[in-house]
Formats: C-alpha cells, sequence, structure tokens
C-alpha cells in the first residue's frame, strides 16, 4: 500500500511546489488596497503576531527594507539585554525589583530597535548600491534599443534580492494590466530611497512628452555615484572620531577590571555599600546618556 502511494506523492510535489510558488508570486504582485488573503493556521496567527508588533518596533512591511527584517533575531537581541540588565541591576545596585523590571524592559526595547536600525541601514545602503548597477543595465538596454518594460525585466533577471525582486514585481503588474506610470508609482513608495522616485518621473516624463532617457537616467547615475563618494569620504573623515568614542566608553569597564585585580577592596565597595550604589548607577546612567547623544549627533552629520 505504502509502496503504491510512494509514486503519486512524489507526482504531487512538484504540482504543490508550483502552486506555492504561484501563489507567492500572487501575493508580491497584488494592489497595495487589495483585501489581504485568508490564511489559515500557524501562518495566520504568526502574521497577527507580526502586525502586533511591527508599530511597536517602527518596521514598515510595505518597504522593501523592513520587508526582509526578520523578528526573531531582534526578539533574540531584546531578551539577552533585558535578562542582562536584570541580571546586573539587581545584585550590583540593589534595586526594587518593579525598577529592575523596568530597567530590564527598556534596554530589551532599546536593543529590538537599535538591532533593526542597524539592519535597516544595511539595507538601504545595498538597495542603494543595487540601484546603481540597476541603472547601468537599464541605460545599456535603452541604447541598445529595447524598451523600458525588458530593461526592468533585465534587471530583474540580473540583480538579487530586495532590487531584483522589486523590479521583477513591477514587470508582473505591468503584464497583469496595471497603467505603467502606477506600476512605477507604487515601486517607488515599496523602495524607500529618493532616487526611485527620480527615476520613476524621468521615466513616466520621457513616455509623456519624449527625451533622451538613456541620458536622463545617466545623470542620475552619475548623481548617485557621486552622493555615495561623499558619503563614503564623510565616514573616513569621521571613523578616528567614532573610534575613540568607544575608547572612552569602554575606558571605564577595564579600569574597574584593572582594579579588581589590585585592589579589590577598594572597588568592590562600589558594590557593596550604598554610596557605592548610587554612584554607579549615576556613572550608569550618564554613560548612556552620553553614548546616546554621540550617537544622535554622528547620526545627524553622517546620515
Amino acid at each position: 500500500m505504502a509502496a503504491g502511494l510512494a509514486p503519486q506523492f512524489a507526482l504531487a510535489l512538484p504540482w504543490l511546489s508550483g502552486r506555492r510558488r504561484l501563489a507567492q508570486r500572487l501575493a508580491e504582485i497584488r494592489p497595495p488596497d487589495a483585501a489581504p488573503l485568508a490564511v489559515a493556521g500557524p501562518a495566520r496567527d504568526h502574521a497577527g503576531f507580526t502586525r502586533l508588533l511591527d508599530p511597536l518596533l517602527g518596521l514598515d512591511r510595505g518597504s522593501c527594507v523592513d520587508d526582509g527584517i526578520a523578528l526573531l533575531p531582534a526578539l533574540l537581541m531584546a531578551g539577552a539585554a533585558g535578562v542582562a540588565t536584570a541580571a546586573l541591576a539587581g545584585p550590583l545596585l540593589a534595586l526594587p525589583l518593579p525598577v529592575v523590571l523596568l530597567g530590564a524592559l527598556a534596554a530589551a526595547f532599546a536593543a529590538a530597535r537599535l538591532w533593526i536600525s542597524q539592519r535597516r541601514r544595511a539595507g538601504l545602503l545595498r538597495i542603494e548600491i543595487q540601484f546603481a548597477l540597476a541603472l547601468g543595465v537599464i541605460i545599456r538596454c535603452v541604447r541598445a534599443g529595447l524598451p523600458v518594460v525588458e530593461a526592468m525585466r533585465a534587471v530583474a533577471a540580473e540583480l538579487p534580492a530586495p532590487t531584483g525582486n522589486e523590479f521583477r514585481r513591477c514587470v508582473d503588474q505591468v503584464q497583469l494590466g496595471m497603467d505603467f506610470d502606477e506600476a512605477l508609482e507604487a515601486l517607488a513608495g515599496r523602495c524607500p530611497l529618493a532616487d526611485y522616485r527620480f527615476f520613476a518621473v524621468s521615466v513616466a516624463l520621457q513616455r509623456q512628452t519624449g527625451g533622451n532617457l538613456a541620458e536622463t537616467l545617466d545623470n542620475l547615475a552619475e548623481t548617485v555615484r557621486r552622493r555615495r563618494a561623499l558619503r563614503d569620504r564623510a565616514h573616513a573623515l569621521t571613523a578616528e572620531a567614532k573610534a575613540t568614542v568607544v575608547v572612552l566608553a569602554l575606558l571605564p569597564l577595564g579600569v574597574a577590571a584593572l582594579l579588581l585585580f589590585v585592589s579589590p577592596d577598594y572597588i568592590i565597595t562600589m558594590v557593596t555599600t550604598t554610596a557605592g550604589r548610587n554612584l554607579l548607577g549615576i556613572a550608569l546612567v550618564a554613560q548612556g546618556i552620553g553614548l546616546f547623544l554621540v550617537r544622535l549627533i554622528a547620526r545627524r552629520a553622517v546620515p
């Protein structure tokens, strides 16, 4: 009986895989205002859990950058930060339990937001680099006489995710009957870069009024390259200052570890007396505020 059913399951597996790929492709090209598809079972529960956490963590699943950020590493980072804060703040500072729990919750939230912010910055840098490559492919295809849609299809075939997937989604929407300008506008809305908006406007204007699209996109590609080179130069010039901040932040911990071996009685006073615990708590709060302000200033100076 089992041996007779095995070939049937083997034949059904490619069909199920094809249906799964088709469902995923249709979900990608659905318009943003369409009603959500009905999902049953654990996937529905996971989607509901994600919808609850996304606004809290500042995630926008409509963006191609945030859509690729997984929640599990952020939750693990938040849990580790919360446990470490509770384990250190309780014995060292002898704080009340509600204060320890509140501090652990704040540390967990800050760790999750910091991890997501780092992933978002890495994703933005990745799609910026890929967009410059995509513009190069489109420019060569347009100069060779191909229409823009075929050039975008070449980008979808040549570039990896997320840029290749977004261009493929735009081409699929056009093939299914969506207006080309609307598909370009949706593409620009999903990718949080101003360059995508410039690309959509340039292509839409060229289709309405005519003109040399290859030259316009070449100027846009040159602007993207120059802006990225300027940002890399700014990061290189501020690397020494950032390293100094890291050293100054780790210096108190190194000094405390050295004193623990050289003069244990001197440093243990910080955790065994009320005055020492108060000073230690004030120092930790001041250190955290200082690092936050330095990071905020650096982010505003060099985006």
